[in-house]
């Protein structure tokens, strides 16, 4: 879902609550939809928020040799010194 989306169904969701037709049970059922996914908003802006300052830092070279960016991307892999002073995959 793009953040276009996300604002959209918000948009709605706001219309619909703010609805004068609207019966009140309606409007509760909506509120609680409403809730849940403003919490699931909040924390897809706060992954887009991540992202945003991520690139930031790397354009701004401040990410030199970091495994951040990979983080972000999903290429990244945890290592581990093993017993015998080599890196190993840390699942």
């Amino acid at each position: 879902m793009t953040l276009v989306e996300l604002q959209n169904i918000l948009g709605k969701q706001i219309a619909d609550l703010t609805d004068e037709r609207e019966p009140y049970e309606n409007k509760k059922r909506i509120a609680e939809t409403a809730t849940v996914v403003s919490s699931l908003a909040k924390q897809m802006i706060n992954n887009a928020d991540v992202v945003l300052r991520a690139e930031k830092l790397f354009s701004d070279g401040k990410l030199r040799n970091s495994a951040i960016c990979d983080m972000v991307s999903g290429k990244y892999l945890l290592l581990h010194e093993g017993d015998n002073g080599e890196m190993v995959q840390k699942f």
